[in-house]
């Protein structure tokens, strides 16, 4: 019997344990939720109103943060964020009130610290944009998906270009009529050469000009590993219930070029786009393919550099993304964003690849938020 109850004791000791660490990483994942605090104030008849008034004030003073298509997307979908209120408005804490109660009527003023719960906001948009089938860009539409991509290869820096220019002026002072006397009167040659010794020149140099600077010239080189990146977002998207066609499959059934030789052509580019032309054809063959949307992102490494606080690499960029409409006569475009990112990593190159990564991950989140509003 006392082995029995010994064995009992064991499996609670174990359970009790289990339940501690499943405790603990709980908590842990609460603890790593993204918060921004906010403040507020608000009046009702009580203080309990008044706080719960508070609550949405901070909730508005969080909107007023906010800009682009996750304030559009949140604000079309407000409702339910309000009614998630106590979820999302946390940690709430009463830094000051002032209650007065009268005969007819009373009131209480509280002013409140707060914190605003970012993880649960996002996955409420991801709910949203999931429920709608990824918004109006949903399974009746085709979306073509493209990413082209460069990074620094090395820098060419110029020397400042100087011009200078020089002006003299000349003056001559003595007794030139005696020399001119000399050339006359021969008798009076000896005195007149003496009296010409005399003569003096003067000069006066000013000195001027100008500084050109040449501003330094990046050479890019495509991105080898284009798929990866191609595969990054249009798995997020996919997630999301946006599905996009692969572009291997517009290859071979429209016509369009391999993605590859776009980002070579973007890393040629002076003015960090692909060649009109190019584009247009491109445009024109997937409309005749019955597409109804593209979506291009470019995206470049454009600087390295050593961090002195960790000794780690890193390297910056910025990428634009464009969402164009394909139905029309001319194409247009109906939504854009352009984000900087960064990645750190103990070699040049695979900073690189970092950032890519972290561009790839905050591409497919702009995107999903712009067709969320189409």
């Amino acid at each position: 019997m006392m082995q029995t109850t010994m064995k009992k004791i064991n499996h609670l000791s174990r359970l009790s344990k289990i339940l501690v660490a499943v405790a603990l990483c709980t908590g842990a994942t609460v603890g790593m939720a993204q918060q921004k605090f906010v403040r507020a104030q608000a009046t009702d008849s009580n203080k309990e109103m008044a706080v719960n008034k508070a609550k949405v004030a901070a909730w508005k003073n969080y909107l007023g943060t906010l800009q682009g298509a996750k304030l559009d997307n949140i604000v079309a979908n407000e409702k339910t964020f309000l009614d998630d209120i106590n979820n999302i408005v946390v940690d709430v804490s009463v830094v000051d009130e002032k209650c007065t109660s009268g005969f007819l009527s009373s009131t209480c003023t509280v002013s409140i610290k707060a914190a605003i719960n970012e993880t649960v906001i996002e996955s409420r948009l991801r709910q949203t944009a999931q429920a709608l089938g990824g918004g109006k860009a949903g399974a009746q539409d085709d979306i073509a998906f493209l990413v082209i991509a460069r990074v620094a290869d090395s820098q060419t820096s110029f020397d400042s270009k100087v011009t200078k220019r020089a002006e003299s002026t000349v003056g001559t002072s003595g007794s030139s009529a005696s020399a001119d006397a000399s050339a006359i009167n021969k008798t009076g040659a000896a005195e007149a050469s003496a009296d010409a010794v005399s003569v003096t020149q003067t000069s006066k140099t000013v000195v001027g000009g100008s500084q050109e600077n040449k501003r330094d010239r990046i050479k890019y080189v495509a991105w080898p590993n284009i798929d990866d990146l191609q595969n990054r977002v249009g798995e997020a998207l996919t997630n999301n219930r946006i599905s996009t066609v692969p572009w291997e499959d517009l290859v071979s059934n429209c016509g369009v070029t391999d993605n590859d030789p776009f980002s070579k052509m973007y890393a040629e580019s002076e003015t960090g786009q692909l060649p009109t032309n190019i584009r247009n054809d491109m445009f024109k063959k997937l409309k005749e393919c019955q597409l109804t949307k593209i979506i291009l992102a470019s995206i470049e490494v454009d600087g390295y550099r050593n961090d002195p606080n960790t000794g780690l690499w890193l390297a910056s960029g910025n990428m634009n993304i464009t969402v164009y409409d394909l139905t029309g006569r001319f194409s247009r475009s109906i939504g854009s964003a352009n984000r900087t990112f960064s990645g750190r990593a103990e070699k040049l190159n695979d900073a690189g690849r970092a950032a890519l990564a972290n561009a790839a991950k905050m591409a497919s989140d702009v995107v999903i938020n712009q067709l969320n509003l189409k």
